[in-house]
Order: C-alpha cells, then structure tokens, then sequence
C-alpha cells in the first residue's frame, strides 16, 4: 500500500494502475478512507490519481467506483473539515466525467439507498448527485441490473425514486437544496414540489425558514402557484389550531411545551414573510402569482383573511408595484365578505348550502396580535389598510353632508368599523406608527370639510381613552389641530372637542390654547365661528367643575375616570376651576348680543352646564335676569307681558330673529327648576354662604315668571296684534314679522305650562292655569292652520314657512305630564288631574309632542331640550313612555270599559304610533339592552331566557291583532292592525330565525294570510312582506311564491279570455284588489331576492370547483347534492313564472316589473348552464338527472308562454293607444298627448321585451352547446323562437286582405256602373259593332290597380274559399 501512495503523491497514474490490480480492493479503499478521514498529507491528489489510474484500466473501475461511493459515504457523515469537505466535493465532480454509465447508474442507486436509510445528513454528498444525473441525461443508453434505459428516462426514474422513498426529516433541507441544481422538466418539478411541501408537516418550526427559501428557488424552475398555495395552506392551518391561544400565559411558564411553539410559530411566520418578500422584488412572476392566488381566492374569503396570508399581502404592500392592486383585492374581499354574511343571515337556503361563514374581524384582528412577534413590515400595511378601508366604506352623504346621528347600517358600515379596530388596535400595539395614525386623523378631520367625518372622530376618542399620554407628546399637532377649528363645520368641530376634552384636565397649555382659540371664533365673523366658540366654552363649563357643589354622581357628570389614572382635578386647586369658570361666564354674556343662532346655542347649553356644575348657578340666573329684563314689561296692568318687537330686527325690507325669547323663558324655568331642586338636596349637607347670592336673583326671576304666567292667560290674540286678520304670508315683511311673533308665542305658551306644571305640586289651580295657557295656544296655532290651509287652497301647496314649530316642551316634562295624564292612580291626585284628563285636546297636543321627541330620537339619537342629548336619560324617558302607551292601549282594548275607550279613541293610534318609533329606537340605538327594556316596559323578570321573554311580549300583539280582526267591521281600526305588526315585525329581528319562537310567529302570519279577509291595501301589504322574509329566514321561499303566483293568476284571470282559470286561492288575502300591483310587486321582488340567492351559490359553487384541492374533491357527492337542491329551487320559481306569466295582469308598471324579473330569471338560468360547461370543461362532473328536469319543464312550461305574454302586451298596448286617440280626435291636444304617451311606451318596451328575448337565445344557445359537450339532448322540447321585430301573424294578414279584397270588389262594381252609364249616354248613335268592340275595355277602370292591392284580393279570395 506504501507504493501505491507513494506514486499517487507523485501524480504517476500509470504505476498507480499497475498496483491497483495486486493489491486487494477493499485495502486500498479502506487505506485511503483512513488518510481521508485522518487528513493526512495531501488527501484529495491521492484520491484523485487513484480515481483517474482506476478509470484508464477497465480492469480497476469497480475500484473507483467503490471508492466514489466511499468517499460519498464520508462527506455525508460530515466528518471532514469543511475546507477538505469542499475540495473532496470538487475533485469528485470533476471525476464524474470519467465515470461511465454503469458506474453513473451504481452511484445513483447508492443515494436512492442512502435517502431510503435516512443517512443523508449534512447534504455535502448529495452535491454530486446533480452531477451524476446530469452526465446520465446526456447517455443514449443506461444498463441497470437486467434493464436498460435511455439517459433521461433513467434520470427520471432516480427523481421519481428519490421522491417515492420516505424521507427523513433531517434530509428534507438538503435534498430540496439538491433538487434546485438538477435540471427538471415541467412534471418532476411539481413532482419534487409536492413532495417537498408534504414533508412540512414532519419539520420541525425553526427549520421551516430555510426550507421555504429552498422551496422558492425551486419555485424558479416553475410551478410558483403550487409553492404560495402549500405553504399558505400550511400556516392557515396552524394559525386555526393556535387561534384560542392567549398570549399572557406565557407568565407562568415560559419554557412549557405549547406556548414555546406558538411564540416560535409567529417568530416562523414573520421570517417566511420576509423569504416571500426578498423572493418576490427580485422576481416580480412570483408577485403575479401571489395577486392570482389572492383573486382566485376570492369567494373563499376565509383563505385570502387568514392571519398568515393577510399578514403577508400587508407585508408585499410595501413592493410599490403591488400596492395598488394588493389593497384593492383586500378591501374587495373585506367588503364581499360583509356582503356574504350579510346574505347568509337573511336566507336559510344559503345557510344549508353554505353554512361556514369567514370570522372576518377576528381574523383581522389576530393578525394586528400576531404582528407584536416583531413583523415591522406588516404594521405599515395595517395601517394603510385601517384608512383605506374608513375612506372607501365610511359615511357617505348627500352633496358631501350626511345627517348627524343618522344610522349606519350594512356591509360597508360593517367594513368602516373594521378599518376603525384596526387602526385603534394597532394604535395600542405598536408605539413606531401611533404618530403617523393621529397625524393622518387629524389631517382628514381638517381637510375633509365637504364630508362627513363621525368615523374619523370616533377613532379619535378611542385612541384618547386608550392612550392620552401618547397624544400629550403629539400635542404641537393638536395645537395645530386648533388653529383650523374655526373652519370647520359645527358638527365636525363639536365632535373634535368632545374627542380631545380629556386632554385638556392632563395639560394646562393645552387648555390655554384651546381658550385662546375659541375666543377668536366668539368675535369671527362668520356664523358657524361662533357656533364653535359657544359650544367650546360650554363644554369647558360641563367638564371642569367648581369644587365645593354637588358630588359628581349628583351633577351628572359624566367623565369617566378610566380616561385617567389619577384624579382628575389634582393638577388645579378649586380656585383655578373658579377662576377659569368666571372667565368663561364672562365670555359667555357678550354672546347674548350676538346673532339669533348663537344665543339660541347658549340657551339651550347653559342649563346641561348648571345641572353638572352647580356651583356656577348664581351667574347663570344672573345673566338670565339681565337678559329677560330687557324685554319683560314691568307694569302689571300692561298686557301682554313681553316686548316682542325689540325681539326682532331689520336690514331693509328683510325681518330677523334678534331674541329667541322662548328659548329663554324655557331656559329660565328649567335653570330655576334645577335650582330648586340643588338647594333642596344640599340644604342639609352643605354650607349655604355660596348659595345665599343667588337668593335674590332666584327670587326675582320666580316672580317674574308668576307674572309671566299670569298676564300670558289674560292677554288675549290681539294683544299681539296676532289674530285672524293679521297677514300671516311670507310675501312681505309684516307676514314675516307675525309669523315670528306667533312662533314665539307659542313656545312661550309652552315654556310656561312645563313650568306651571313642575312648580304646581298638582294644585287644582295650576292645573286650571295650564288649561288656560292651552287654551291660548290652541286658538293662535289653529289661526295658523287655518292661514297655512288658505294659503294652500290659493297656491296649491304650503308655504314653507307655516311648518308646526318644535314643541319647547322638554322630554322629561312631556313624559311627566304624560305620565299624570293617563298611568297615575293616586287617589289624591286623580280628582285634580281629571281637569286636565278631560280635555282631549290637551292629551293629544302632549302625545304629539311625545311622537315628535320620539321621531327625533329616532332620526338623529338625539332631541330638542333639556336631557335631549343625554342617551342613558332619553333611553329612560322613552321606556317610561313606552309603559304609558302600553298602559294606556291595552286598558282601552277591553269591552268592559266601553265608555272609556270611546272618550280616549282620539289617542289610542297615536299611542301604537309613539310606542313603534320607541321599539324602532331601541333595536337600533340600544340593541344590547332590548331585553331589559322590554322588561321594565312592563315590570317584567328578566332572569327569564331573552328569547321567552321577547316571545311573551309577541303573543300580547298578537291577542290585539287578533282582537281587532274579529272585531265587527264597524270597529275594525286598520291603521292600528298595521302599527301593532310593525311592532310584531321589529320584535322578531330579536328572535333566533332558527328557534321555535320565530316559527310560532310564523306560522302565526301565515294562518292570519290564509284565513283572513281583510281588504285593506296597507294591512295586506304588510302581512305578505312579513309572510315572505320570515319564510325566507326559516325555509325555502320558493313553494310559497308557487301558491301566490297561482293565486294571482285566479284572480287576474288569464291573458286567453277564453281559457277560464279555476277561481280558488291559497290565501285568503288574495283578491282581485290585492293580487295587483301590492302582491305581485311583492311576490316579483322576492323571486329576485331568491335569484340573487342562486346566483351566489352557483358562483360560489364554480369557485369551489375550479380550485384544484384535495378537500374539493373528496366533498364530490355534497356538491351534487348542492346541484340537486339549486335545480329543485329553480324548476320551482320556473313553475311560478309560469303562472305569472299567464296572468291578464295589466300593462304599466306591474307587467314592466315583470318582464324584468323574467329576463332575470334567464339570465340565472345561463349561469346554471354555464356552470355545468365550466364542470365539463374541466372535467369534474357531469349533468344531473334533476337539470334534465328542469330543462324539459322549461321548455315546456314557461319558453312558449314568455312569447305570447310578449304578443298579450303588444296587442294591449296597441289597443289602448288606439283607444286613447279615438277618444282624443275631437281635441288636437290630447290626441297629441295620447301619441307621444303611445311613443314613450313603445320605447320602453322597445328595450325590455328585446332583452327578453335575447336572454331566452343566450340560454337557447349555451344550451346547445351544453348538449354537445355532454352528449344529451337538452333541446329536445324547445320550440323555435318566433318573436322578432319582424313577424308575421297569418290570422290578422288574413283578416285584412279579407277587408281589402270585400272594399275592391264593391269599388269595381261601382265603377262598371258609372262607365257603363256613361258609355250610353254618349254613344247613342255608334254601331253595335263598335260597342262590342268597345265594351270589353269600357268595362275595365281608366287606370289600372296596383299590383299588391290586386295581389292581396286574390289571396283574400281564396282565402275565403277555402273558409267556405
């Protein structure tokens, strides 16, 4: 052996090979695998010569192949120093070359054993597999054992060798890295791909990075989808398993097993993020891929809004060639998905067919929660992705306003608040981009003036509350924020203040800016300045209150302390809130000389200023004092009280509101009201010394109103200059003045009785001076009705400006005047009360104003006067009005208070009315307490289960309903019916649509709709929609539109008048008068919610299928079923079309509507047929034995019949155009009217019926090729289209060539007669010869027919004939 190394150190390949063949082979390998390993001299020369001295003798080849083999044994122990490792690998590759095949193939073969054995463990052997194979490729023949292949097919073989064997997880890196320098055809990539992405399942999670990147560079050979799918598919299924976990139990333990993983499985996640995103700037087809995978995705939104892969479309966001499109796809999704849930609960056919439905917000939100594992490169996105959504989805207004307060429901308010939570959770999770979230709110709050910005401000509350020490260190852009605030809108600056008011008790300079600013708007000049300035200083009022009054509790204040840590008035001592408080005051009084609106402002602010700081209430009642002096007349004997014309201004001929003086009186009793009651609880508890001050004032202003009250009941209308003879119209400055003198009487009328009635105590006379002020306040707004209702006969509609004013009656006094009216029973009480009880006109004033506050409430969560803004006091009101109406209905419902219903039959609606606008109000604006109000409604137990309890109040309605319906038609109050099943109707959004509950509702309706004969237009209209969207909810629509759709054709009868249809309904509802156009406008909207329905889940359907996953096609006899259930759907809709259809309904809008639907119905029907191509096409099923069905029935129930639907309207028209001008000829005018009117309708149906037909040849035509392609023949009962623009109707041809050829005859007779008189007559003296010469040609007319004419008498001819 010393020989042989010797002369392989000195390089003489001849002596070596001489060698090889003495000494045995299994010494020298192991000799030389020893120096190998030992690194003894120079190994790899050694190897090298040997290898090449084997090679030139075929006699010692065996020897290096073994040896090849050995040394890949070594490397891949990993035993060598990287630095031979590296050398030995490039020798062997360049001795590759020498090797032939057969040697190739044994090599080969020794890697396939050794990934079997699972040997491979560093990867450094499996370099020179590559190699190998690249040299077998370019073999024309392989010999391996007793087969033999071409070069690459044996290639081949290795790869599928290699892939089929079971891998060891250590060796599933390094044979990927492998995989990338082998050349590989289209199929052993994915071959290699699949194998790959199975084995990631078995790694482990840290060594998930690198096989990703390995998986990439593979991904350059192709097939880049099947990378984004395995491995989005793999992280979407951990986050599912890892999505309960709670990330603050790493606490107390932070080695334990499970939390470990998921801490290193988002660590994972962000690192393959960042794989993807290197991998895709550097290879932009990657990045296309991805967008595919995103819209191929689309209708299975749960895998687009999966954390991991949202994570990652956020993180390539940042790739500007992708943002764009990244973002739209995103908000797409987002809002597709809103509008598929929003589907899913409205239909239970949906639900059955698609019953999972994508947990949007929670997947959203888990991302922002994953992304704290340090993904920096996903938050940017996020944040992008919170404004994107709010600008796209968020409150949208006519002309840029929207109504402050309005409801916002639907997809896209769904998709705004999403983005809100995004922003806001972002904003607590990550301090780097806190800064630019504020900064962009506040921009959009600046800039957006012409939209409405509710949204963006409430975002800013939010981050307020959840950080106001992170927007203290932005506090420059909050000043900033506060130079713009006189230019923005009142309600937008209001919101802004409200949002930021928390700052202002953690930073003086802060609060001094603010100041600083809102005395600039006090003196703008612009109106809405000043606005702003107003309400600024009012809030500062409300929120830093003057120690020493009532505790907080008592004063309604309403900050919250979780918006602080620490108390909120440790930073000021009470001298600094009173100083600051006597500032504003002073502020305040020089608003009371400025314009109408901001008084108004101050007024109605002022009084929620004193109930949460008491102690400013001796320079509040002063400054009322002041103000009501200037105009109160002080003389007692002079009527009436108040100066009304120094309330007033002019410019020109132009008259002004200058004073709201009863805005101010109704400010002064309720201010002294709260006084009184302040005094009252504090008189024990506290020192009086501050109080004491405002004695004198409280007493002066008491007085005055006493006087006020007084002298109103005796002035009279004329004392106003106010009565039926004033001018009330706004055509000059006198009506102008009167009609804002009168508004201002009768609130002062108002403003008195609510304090009467508070300061009374009940006292008869009170009650009597209540009486008395309404009294006048019914003769002056009668005298307005009476002049509006003039003005009206002259104009023909209103003026305006003679609207009925707001009601100055607070909600609190309305509902307590309420409450004495009708619900108090004591006995001490009631004799008094009956003063007022008597009168009718009083209790229905009072209910008005009730519906009025209540509409309010409703319209904007709001209402005018004292508590109007208060939602937690306006939710009280409104239940304690809801009892009174309940109270009151239900106790004038029973027969033996026959004579009391009779007396109290004026309010009763208005009582239903007022009681539906409160359930109105609360499902919407207090959804989450429904419950609980509907128990203290009615003094109920709310441990009960909230579906029985909602049930319980069902039944009541219902036992009313009912009652009324059974009721002698005399009584039958239809307008009541109505209002208690609007309250049936919102009580049921309450209910599960899948509990028993609901279907006892239902069944209800339905039996109601069937048994019942109720000829009220509204009453039916109502029912049927109830009956249609509950059996939606609950079941399949389709049998029920079948039965009503019949039922309308046996009442309209049948477009043959000589077909007579059975006269026999489902419904006893249905008649001649409802079935058109109430029911069948009806029924026709459903039948395209129904269509819509199908629509989706056949869209979805072909989603499914065309996505090539394993867990589509294991669910193959599911969507079969899904199939099954669509056809049954549709064939029943066509059998319901197919009675419409037929029905004589009457052409307008009815027949319009109905051709449209019809088309509709088509167009689903093509989609159906599109979808089972699309099945064939890609081979993943064929067509169902209830398709076929439908098909046939199609053809033969509803094809034939849409065509002479089309000829009914066309006859009927033409009739009716014809009709319309006979009756016009006398009159040019109207026969004009009657054409243009004939043209316009030509013109429409000129665009529907044509689309009609075009839809049923699309479907005709798809149809066809459905039957190439499956080999069946649909088209086996459709009949050939006749209707055209050009067609020939043989009956109506042959009627008029009839007429024409009856008319020629008697023409030609009558010309022979006259010729033939004339003839002799002339002719007396000619021969006879020459007559009958001549008579033949006499007896022909001078001048020949036409040739049609001619034509169409023959035909006519033997036509008749052939009738004979």
């Amino acid at each position: 052996m010393d020989n042989i190394i010797d002369e392989a150190e000195d390089g003489n390949v001849k002596g070596v090979a001489e060698i090889l063949c003495k000494v045995p082979e299994k010494e020298i390998i192991d000799t030389i695998a020893k120096r190998l390993c030992r690194e003894k001299g120079d190994p790899v020369s050694l190897l090298r010569t040997v290898l090449q001295a084997s090679a030139s003798d075929p006699g010692s080849r065996k020897i290096g192949v073994e040896l090849y083999k050995r040394c890949i044994q070594i490397l891949e122990k990993n035993e060598l120093s990287s630095k031979l490792a590296s050398n030995l690998t490039g020798m062997l590759l360049i001795e590759a070359d020498t090797l032939n095949n057969s040697a190739l193939a044994e090599i080969s073969s020794l890697f396939i054993d050794m990934v079997k054995g699972g040997s491979v463990q560093c990867g450094k052997g499996l370099a020179l597999l590559p190699k190998i194979l690249s040299a077998l490729s370019v073999e024309e023949t392989v010999s391996f054992g007793e087969s033999c292949l071409s070069g690459e097919k044996y290639k081949n073989h290795v790869i599928n060798s290699l892939c089929s064997c079971k891998w060891n997880t250590k060796s599933v890196l390094h044979l990927a890295a492998m995989f990338k320098d082998i050349t590989l055809t289209s199929e052993e990539v994915k071959f290699v791909l699949e194998k790959v992405l199975r084995m990631i399942k078995e790694l482990e999670l840290a060594d998930l990075p690198a096989l990703v990147y390995q998986l990439l560079l593979l991904s350059n050979k192709g097939h880049k989808r099947l990378v984004i799918d395995g491995v989005t598919k793999y992280f979407i299924e951990q986050d599912a398993t890892h999505k309960d976990h709670d990330p603050n139990e790493f606490s107390e333990d932070l080695l334990e097993g499970d939390n470990f993983s998921v801490e290193t499985l988002r660590q994972t996640e962000g690192t393959i993020i960042l794989h993807i995103n290197l991998a895709i700037s550097m290879d932009q087809e990657l990045g296309r891929e991805f967008i595919k995978f995103l819209k191929s995705n689309q209708s299975d939104t749960s895998r687009v809004l999966a954390p991991f892969v949202l994570a990652l479309s956020l993180s390539l966001s940042r790739i500007h060639r992708f943002e764009g499109q990244i973002f739209d796809l995103l908000k797409a999704t987002i809002i597709k998905s809103f509008k598929d849930s929003e589907k899913q609960k409205q239909s239970s056919w949906v639900r059955e067919i698609v019953p999972d439905t994508c947990h949007i917000q929670e997947y959203v939100l888990s991302t922002i929660q994953n992304s704290k594992h340090g993904w920096d490169h996903v938050i940017q996105g996020l944040v992008q992705l919170g404004f994107g959504l709010m600008d796209a989805y968020g409150p949208k207004g006519a002309f840029g306003r929207i109504e402050p307060g309005s409801i916002q429901t639907g997809p896209a308010h769904s998709a705004c608040q999403l983005g809100s939570k995004i922003l806001l959770n972002t904003f607590k999770a990550h301090d780097m981009v806190r800064a630019e979230i504020l900064e962009q709110i506040f921009n959009r709050v600046v800039t957006k003036a012409t939209s409405p910005v509710s949204h963006y401000l409430d975002l800013l509350s939010s981050t307020v509350m959840s950080a106001p020490q992170r927007l203290l260190e932005s506090s420059c852009k909050v000043r900033e924020t506060f130079d713009y605030l006189a230019f923005l809108t009142p309600t937008a600056a209001e919101g802004l203040l409200k949002a930021i008011h928390p700052l202002l008790k953690l930073s003086m300079s802060l609060r001094d800016s603010l100041i600083l600013v809102l005395r600039k708007a006090m003196f703008s000049r612009q109106l809405d300045s000043r606005k702003i300035g107003v309400f600024g200083f009012l809030m500062f009022l409300k929120n830093f209150r003057i120690l020493g009054g009532m505790p907080s509790s008592q004063a309604s204040q309403q900050f919250s302390s979780s918006q602080v840590q620490a108390d909120i008035h440790a930073r000021y001592n009470p001298a600094s809130n009173e100083a600051l408080c006597l500032e504003i005051m002073g502020n305040l009084r020089r608003v009371l000389t400025q314009q109408a609106d901001v008084r108004l402002m101050f007024y109605q602010g002022i009084y929620e200023a004193l109930c949460k700081n008491t102690q400013i209430m001796g320079s509040v009642l002063e400054i009322l004092l002041s103000q009501l002096k200037k105009y109160y007349e002080p003389t007692e004997d002079v009527n009436p009280p108040v100066k009304l014309d120094l309330c007033i201004t002019a410019q020109g001929d132009q008259i002004y509101l200058a004073e709201p003086l009863a805005h101010m009186i109704c400010c002064i009793q309720l201010c002294l009201i709260k006084v009184s009651d302040i005094r009252r609880q504090m008189s024990g508890d506290h020192d009086d010394t501050v109080m004491e001050d405002s004695n004198h004032t409280q007493q002066e202003l008491e007085d005055k109103m006493e006087s006020l009250v007084t002298r109103m009941i005796k002035s009279e209308m004329e004392d106003f200059e106010l009565d039926k003879s004033a001018d009330y119209s706004l055509a000059n400055s006198v009506g102008v003045k009167n009609n804002i003198f009168s508004i201002l009487v009768l609130g002062i009328y108002e403003s008195l009785m609510e304090y009467t009635f508070n300061t009374g105590q009940y006292s008869e006379s009170s009650l009597q001076q209540i009486l008395h002020l309404f009294e006048n306040y019914k003769k002056l707004s009668e005298v307005l009705k009476e002049k509006a209702t003039a003005g009206a006969g002259k104009k023909g509609k209103p003026p305006t400006g003679n609207k009925t004013p707001l009601s100055l009656l607070s909600i609190r006094g309305t509902t307590e005047i309420l409450r004495a009216l009708i619900s108090e029973t004591a006995p001490s009480l009631t004799e008094n009360l009956k003063i007022l009880r008597d009168d009718t006109d009083f209790r229905r004033h009072i209910v008005n104003v009730a519906l009025q506050k209540i509409h309010q409430v409703q319209e904007k969560g709001v209402c005018d006067g004292a508590e109007g803004g208060d939602k937690t006091k306006i939710l009280q009101h409104l239940i304690c009005l809801a009892k009174i109406f309940i109270t009151h209905y239900t106790e004038n419902q029973r027969p033996e208070e026959e004579g009391k219903r009779d007396r109290s039959k004026y309010i009763s609606g208005q009582c239903l009315e007022g009681l539906v606008g409160i359930m109105t109000v609360i499902s919407q604006r207090y959804t989450e307490q429904f419950c609980h109000c509907l128990c203290e409604m009615v003094d109920a137990d709310e441990s009960e289960d909230v579906q029985e309890v909602i049930y319980s109040h069902i039944k009541k309605y219902q036992r009313l309903v009912m009652n009324i319906l059974k009721s002698d038609s005399e009584d039958k109050n239809m307008k009541e019916v109505q209002l208690l099943l609007g309250i049936i109707q919102i009580l049921c959004k309450q209910l599960y649509s899948s509990g028993n509950q609901f279907e006892k509702v239902l069944d209800w309706v339905h039996k109601i709709c069937t048994e019942q004969s109720i000829d009220d237009i509204p009453t039916c209209k109502l029912l049927f929609s109830m009956l249609l969207a509950f059996t939606q909810q609950v079941k399949s629509c389709p049998p029920l539109l079948r039965d009503l759709s019949q039922d309308v054709h046996s009442q309209l009868g049948d477009i043959d008048q000589e077909t007579q249809v059975e006269d026999k309904t489902h419904f006893s509802l249905v008649t001649q008068r409802t079935s058109a156009p109430v029911l069948l406008n009806l029924v026709l909207q459903q039948a395209e919610r129904e269509l819509d329905d199908t629509e989706w889940v056949v869209a979805r359907l072909r989603a499914e299928t065309g996505q090539a996953s394993d867990e589509v096609e294991v669910d193959l006899t599911q969507k079969e079923g899904h199939e099954r259930s669509i056809c049954t759907r549709l064939g029943i809709l066509v059998t319901a079309f197919h009675e419409l259809v037929q029905a004589a309904v009457p052409v307008g809008g009815c027949m319009e509507n109905m051709v449209k639907q019809a088309t509709r119905l088509y167009g689903t029907l093509t989609i159906l047929v599109k979808y089972y191509l699309n099945l064939y096409q890609l081979k993943a099923g064929h067509l169902s034995s209830r398709f076929e069905k439908l098909v046939k029935l199609i053809g033969t129930h509803l094809t034939q019949y849409c065509y002479a639907m089309i000829t009914y309207i066309q006859q009927t028209e033409s009739e009716q155009v014809q009709q319309n001008v006979d009756k016009g000829k006398k009159d040019k005018k109207k026969q004009a009217a009657a054409l243009n009117a004939g043209k316009a309708r030509v013109l429409k149906e000129s665009r529907l019926i044509p689309n009609l037909i075009f839809s049923i040849e699309t479907f005709e035509k798809f149809l066809i090729q459905l039957s190439k392609k499956s080999k069946v023949n649909l088209m086996e009962h459709m009949k050939m289209s006749t209707s055209r623009d050009f067609r020939i109707n043989v009956a109506t041809i042959q009627a008029v060539m009839e007429n024409n050829s009856d008319s020629q005859e008697s023409e030609e007779e009558e010309e022979e007669e006259n010729n033939q008189n004339e003839e002799d007559q002339e002719n007396e003296e000619n021969s006879s010869e020459e007559q009958e010469n001549t008579a033949p040609t006499n007896k022909r007319p001078p001048e020949p027919l036409d040739p049609p004419p001619a034509k169409k008498s023959k035909l006519g001819k033997k036509s008749r004939a052939g009738k004979v």
